[in-house]
């Protein structure tokens, strides 16, 4: 059995899934497929081009730390949950989601595993099953405390349209995204991060903080104003992401009037001014990601730009006239590589489907 999950791109809504905020993310034309069949030995074997293939006793998944912990996450919760017997499997996973970019492999490999291992096991979860379950892996295995943004989009995804998410609700509507005059594309700075090294779980802590502080519930009972009368009762650092969260849920509804209406300026400026509210107030970005967002937001066929995912490196998403090349990033890339002796990957991503099934 097959499956198919694609990554994503998230055009505004940023560190505001794990704080009841709204969203605005597409699934892109890059996915990581899963091939689930017996396997001949007594144990699972685990392979991808490129890595060496890994064996695991059936009788205990644990962590190891590498990229096979999300599928051995999705054996262990199938087993736990619905008390499967899952005989030995030979997996196979391959996949064009670039690794460390933060265009969500990690969601990706996690939506595609749990597909094809219980469409094997002859079971039919539906979506938000899948989904939820994807964000236990995240959460429970691999010690990564997330939202439930990347794993939902990789299910949910819609060709050609993004998907507006209430992430308190859970309530969502597909937009359209008919641009007639520009596209989205996607700059990988090679700057690979690692939301397991403590900062993304920390940005979230500081988050909990500031409303444990204030009495709230959820920054949904709270609008900027309030906010600023409050301030005296939390550390700068709680104030700042607080201010990043209610700021950015602003800049959401705004965005989705924006594609509604097929206002692409103000959607360039609105990613313009999300990457200073995730630099100065979430402070996710780095000295890198600031160099490559502010030449190219000074480039006159570039209407936005912005860090994208979880932030310390990874990816931009920019907005651009619909004519751009990548070509003509080659001065900057050259500009790049002298000041930081790497080089930037450029990708258009199209909105695409969500993850299937196939033989």
């Amino acid at each position: 059995m097959n499956a198919q999950a694609p990554g994503r791109v998230n055009i505004i809504g940023e560190h505001v899934d794990y704080n009841d905020g709204f969203i605005l993310p597409f699934a892109i034309d890059k996915a990581t497929t899963v091939r689930v069949s017996d396997s001949t030995e007594r144990y699972h074997l685990i392979a991808s081009a490129g890595y060496e293939t890994k064996a695991f006793a059936v009788e205990a998944m644990e962590k190891t730390n590498d990229w096979t912990d999300y599928v051995k996450g999705a054996i262990y919760f199938l087993t736990m949950i619905y008390n499967l017997h899952i005989p030995p499997l030979h997996i196979t996973v391959s996949s064009d989601v670039p690794i460390g970019a933060g265009l969500s492999s990690s969601a990706a490999i996690e939506v595609a595993s749990i597909m094809a291992i219980s469409h094997h096991m002859g079971m039919h979860l539906d979506q938000e099953e899948v989904y939820k379950l994807a964000q236990r892996i995240e959460n429970e295995f691999v010690g990564v405390n997330c939202g439930i943004m990347d794993q939902f989009i990789s299910v949910m995804g819609k060709k050609d349209h993004a998907v507006f998410l209430d992430t308190m609700t859970m309530e969502y509507e597909y937009v359209p995204i008919n641009f007639s005059q520009s596209q989205f594309y996607i700059l990988n700075s090679s700057v690979k991060h690692s939301l397991g090294d403590g900062e993304y779980n920390k940005r979230r802590s500081e988050c909990e903080n500031a409303l444990r502080k204030l009495g709230k519930d959820s920054f949904r009972q709270l609008n900027l104003d309030e906010l600023m009368d409050y301030q005296d009762l939390l550390d700068k650092a709680e104030f700042k992401r607080s201010r990043h969260v209610l700021s950015e849920n602003q800049r959401v509804l705004s965005c989705r009037k924006a594609l509604e209406v097929g206002d692409e300026d103000q959607v360039g400026q609105l990613l313009n001014l999300t990457h200073a509210s995730l630099r100065d107030d979430y402070e996710c970005s780095c000295e890198e990601i600031d160099f490559l967002v502010e030449a190219m937001i000074r480039m006159p066929f570039v209407r936005g730009a912005r860090i994208m995912g979880g932030g310390f490196g990874g990816s931009i998403i920019f907005l651009t006239h619909k004519d751009f090349s990548p070509d003509t990033l080659s001065e900057l890339n050259r500009q790049y590589a002298n000041r930081y002796h790497r080089e930037f990957f450029v990708y258009k991503v199209l909105p695409s489907q969500g993850a299937f099934i196939f033989d």
